[in-house]
């Protein structure tokens, strides 16, 4: 899920009809911050408020250089408001807000990345969140999170190699110091790989990956053990 850094905003109304109100919130808190979008300004102003580190801020760039007759002013205050539901992790907020703010405006694969998630928990659309992360694996090549995301799907699928296959492309992609989704990606890896019963031995290695990125990873902890060991079931 979607969380870029710590948050002090308040919580965002819930429930239905509330999307108004929770619009109106979200203007106040991003006034409160001194955000005035202008035409000078909304770029640097989505970059820094949605997208403020790497990876995400060159592919939102890319985005925005690709599009930019086609989105503006309006288009950037939709960002901020999104990333503000975020922040709240108002889970239907933000799949509300997605669906109405950014239909008129061309698909942003990086939006939709972290938008998909939020989806499955809400709607439980399965089918829509993956397709979701399929067009960000094929639009954001560098990153890993649509791999892994693909990965678990294609593993509540009961496609094992299928699994297998995404997690290992988005091992590749990992950045050494993305510490929770990198010892998320060994972690499976090595549990996939041990569950086909493949090589034994590389998906002990994949574990001891998972724990040298994370070493107070309890689950990978259980997870080694039982490997080395005669076990008669793996911790998922």
């Amino acid at each position: 899920m979607k969380s870029k850094r710590k948050s002090h905003r308040s919580s965002i109304p819930a429930g239905s009809g509330a999307y108004r109100q929770g619009i109106r919130q979200a203007d106040e808190i991003i006034a409160k911050e001194g955000a005035e979008i202008r035409l000078d300004n909304w770029q640097q102003l989505a970059l820094d408020g949605f997208a403020p580190h790497e990876p995400d801020r060159s592919a939102l760039a890319h985005y925005i250089a690709t599009y930019r007759d086609r989105i503006g002013v309006a288009w950037a205050h939709e960002v901020l408001r999104l990333q503000v539901f975020f922040d709240a992790q108002d889970y239907e907020r933000i799949v509300e807000h997605h669906d109405r703010a950014f239909r008129s405006y061309p698909r942003c694969a990086l939006i939709e990345m972290w938008v998909a998630g939020y989806i499955m928990r809400t709607s439980g659309d399965f089918w829509r969140a993956r397709q979701m992360y399929w067009n960000a694996a094929a639009e954001l090549p560098s990153f890993a999170k649509p791999h892994y995301e693909l990965g678990f799907m294609n593993y509540l699928l009961g496609d094992f190699p299928g699994a297998l296959g995404q997690f290992d492309q988005a091992a590749t992609l990992v950045a050494v110091d993305d510490v929770e989704l990198g010892s998320r990606i060994f972690y499976n890896c090595g549990l996939v790989r041990m569950a086909l019963q493949r090589d034994r031995q590389a998906a002990i290695a994949d574990v001891e990956e998972a724990l040298r990125r994370k070493p107070d990873y309890a689950q990978a902890k259980e997870a080694l053990r039982a490997m080395k060991g005669k076990p008669r079931w793996i911790p998922w």
